[in-house]
């Protein structure tokens, strides 16, 4: 029996257990962006306890995951790098792209501000400080997985010795998510906004401890949180991206709120976190050295 066995199938239980609760979340999001909510506004069209309600699941899934996760160890000894993976070598490479593309727009619409001709105090209080700094890191966090593309393509540990850029993808999600709260708008009323919350909160907390864990520093007892925060991320992220895909293949793009677009870098993340978690459990992790008889 291989040694990461045990692991192998703490993940795969737990990727078990997350399947249905992505169909059940994805089923309820769908009726709530076709029916019940105003894609002018983002707002609830009426008031129901059934939206708290929603919610309360959401996050009681996201809290399973991470609790299940600290106790049972699934990624105690789980590598993030250091083997060949062609599916995760292409999702690496489709997030440089996407990275490159968000930190564009974002760049662009502050642009956009400046040519307008609004003064200091309007940008400001439109967000052009965090957009700013958004679109930077995005650009920053490019090249981060390129390396880590490359690293997945070849089966090297070439990422590891990339811990500044590490913390790129980190600073995106933080400022992103600052760029949200500079929006005098309510969160609990505007589902996207709440959701897009939460899976920016456990985007950070999974890129530190990726980074972590990549890297080698301070990893002992944090890996547990590649599965932890991950995958409560990737279930939201997963859910507003399919949503939003769907209605727009559909040619419904009326049904999307115009300010929470459709946005590559959460679909893939989805994806990454996905094949990450399946493909590393099943990685041969190195024996254990045997102490020498006495």
């Amino acid at each position: 029996m291989k040694k990461n066995s045990k692991e192998s199938l703490r993940v795969t239980t737990l990727l078990a257990v997350f399947l249905p609760m992505f169909l059940c979340v994805c089923a309820v999001r769908f009726l709530e962006v076709a029916r019940l909510i105003d894609a002018s506004t983002g707002f609830f069209k009426t008031h129901s306890v059934s939206h708290a309600l929603f919610y309360v699941f959401v996050i009681a899934c996201g809290v399973f995951m991470m609790v299940y996760s600290f106790f049972s160890k699934p990624a105690g000894s789980l590598r993030t790098i250091g083997f060949r993976s062609i599916p995760l070598c292409v999702m690496a490479a489709l997030l440089v792209i996407a990275f490159a593309l968000d930190g564009w727009v974002s760049l662009q619409s502050v642009t956009a501000l400046r040519v307008a001709g609004a003064d200091f105090r309007t940008r400001m209080s439109s967000g052009e400080l965090p957009l700013t700094l958004r679109g930077v890191f995005a650009l920053f966090s490019a090249p981060y997985f390129a390396a880590l593309g490359y690293s997945y393509r070849t089966g090297s540990d070439n990422a590891a010795k990339w811990r500044i850029p590490a913390l790129a993808p980190i600073c995106w999600a933080a400022f992103r998510m600052v760029h949200h709260f500079v929006r005098k708008i309510s969160f609990t009323k505007v589902s996207d906004l709440f959701f897009e919350l939460l899976m920016l909160a456990c985007m950070m907390l999974f890129f530190m401890a990726f980074a972590s864990v990549t890297s080698g520093i301070y990893s002992d007892g944090t890996s547990w949180r590649i599965t932890g925060f991950g995958l409560p991320a990737a279930l939201i992220a997963g859910m507003l991206s399919l949503t939003r895909m769907v209605f727009t293949l559909i040619d419904k793009t009326a049904y999307i709120n115009e300010n929470h677009p459709l946005n590559p870098v959460d679909c893939l993340f989805f994806c990454f976190v996905l094949l990450l978690c399946l493909t590393a459990a099943l990685q041969p992790q190195p024996a254990a050295k045997e102490e020498p008889a006495a």
